[in-house]
């Protein structure tokens, strides 16, 4: 079993159940939701072979986690192995390197050398603002991880469009078949 602590925020879609401090993570196979206090957002991580099921009842159960006191005002956010977001790659290393220094996923993201070194905490919030300043035309970080996101998600709509197209098609040849044409 994983420690207790860090893993109490991870969850793994066992059908219709969800099972807290899951045996193992990032199973090809397999839908986690890993709770990012950090960015209060709930990340639905989908293995490259998940079944479309379990990824509907993951964002379900995130639904319901939102609902809860401390997880209020979460979102919750899909992503797909081998095009995960930049943001989720902290979170991705610590579950790597199996960080039992740390409470929750994403928190390195935030203690790096230099903030320990000289006691400094900063939110996400006061990062998010110190990257945007009025006339800077550059994008801020916040913004080109909501554009890649966005790209993610269009990409992963793309894939379900073209697979059902394909199904539609082998369906109409069964159909066409079936009435001699």
């Amino acid at each position: 079993m994983l420690k207790s602590g860090y893993y109490d925020y991870i969850y793994e879609v066992q059908g219709e159940t969800l099972k807290l401090r899951p045996e193992k993570i990032f199973d090809p196979n397999g839908v986690y939701l890993i709770v990012d206090k950090e960015l209060k957002l709930i990340w639905i991580w989908a293995g490259s072979h998940s079944r479309l099921f379990h990824r509907y009842m993951a964002a379900n159960f995130a639904g319901k986690l939102k609902t809860k006191k401390k997880f209020y005002n979460f979102k919750y956010e899909v992503i797909k192995q081998g095009i995960e977001p930049e943001d989720f790659y902290p979170i991705f290393n610590e579950l790597k390197e199996n960080r039992a220094d740390l409470n929750y996923p994403g928190q390195s993201r935030y203690k790096t050398k230099s903030s320990q070194t000289y006691g400094l905490q900063f939110t996400p919030s006061q990062i998010i603002e110190s990257e945007i300043s009025e006339g800077d035309l550059a994008l801020s970080k916040s913004k080109k991880s909501h554009i890649r996101k966005i790209l993610s998600e269009i990409k992963e709509i793309q894939m379900h469009i073209k697979y059902s197209m394909d199904h539609m098609q082998r369906r109409f040849a069964e159909i066409e078949k079936l009435i001699g044409k």
